[in-house]
């Protein structure tokens, strides 16, 4: 089977609302997660090259109670729902380079554009590897670490989480890739966010292969 694997540099958007009570929402379980196996190699092969797109924040006005079978099998009608504002749009590069069958080098640009057409430039870099059998992404971006646990689900398909407290930054993205066309799509509980209610943020990224000259 051949393993595809992405990559995502998720972008936070804290608000300055706080939060009376504390929770802690565990890793969700991906559906039908294939189970770690040896056969990674080659595993981050498919995004090696040049990547550029859009990366789009959408924040949910009135999220509603937490429904967790809504939380997994992610599709893009997900993000048609009404109470949903788009609050941003990044362009983005991402260079990746393997330099072994389970080791890949990435590097990112963010460029940010406010409303008064100003341009702000984030770069970034990071790394993706199979370290005992569990896939890994770790970025270093300029004012944090931001470290992913993957899990392969299906043949094109993988999830990926990360759960901190204190602060508080959960985050679920399911990613898929084909040919010359990744796509991404998930959700983030952030800082002051309940998670009794449907994340309050949630993303779309679309990134297609760059022609070389």
């Amino acid at each position: 089977m051949k393993l595809i694997y992405l990559f995502f540099v998720a972008v936070l958007l804290l608000n300055n609302c706080q939060s009376d009570e504390t929770t802690t929402t565990r890793f969700i379980e991906p559906p039908d997660a294939i189970e770690p196996t040896e056969g990674y190699d080659g595993v981050y092969s498919a995004l090696d090259g040049t990547w550029e797109g859009k990366f789009k924040i959408f924040e949910d006005q009135d999220p509603g109670k937490r429904k967790v079978d809504q939380l997994t099998n992610l599709t893009l009608s997900q993000l048609e729902k009404p109470s949903l504002k788009l609050t941003q749009t990044i362009d983005v590069q991402q260079i990746y380079i393997s330099e072994s069958p389970t080791l890949q080098r990435v590097r990112i640009t963010d460029r940010y554009t406010d409303n008064d057409g100003k341009e702000q430039v984030v770069k970034s870099e990071g790394v993706n590897k199979v370290e005992d059998g569990e896939m890994i992404c770790i970025v270093n971006k300029p004012d944090e670490t931001v470290r992913h646990s993957g899990s392969l689900v299906g043949e094109h398909t993988i999830v990926w989480q990360r759960n901190e407290q204190n602060p508080q930054k959960i985050e679920y993205f399911q990613e898929e890739v084909h040919d010359n066309l990744y796509e991404i799509i998930g959700y983030g509980y952030y800082e002051g966010d309940d998670t009794k209610k449907m994340p309050r943020l949630w993303f779309y990224g679309r990134y297609a292969r760059a022609v070389s000259n």
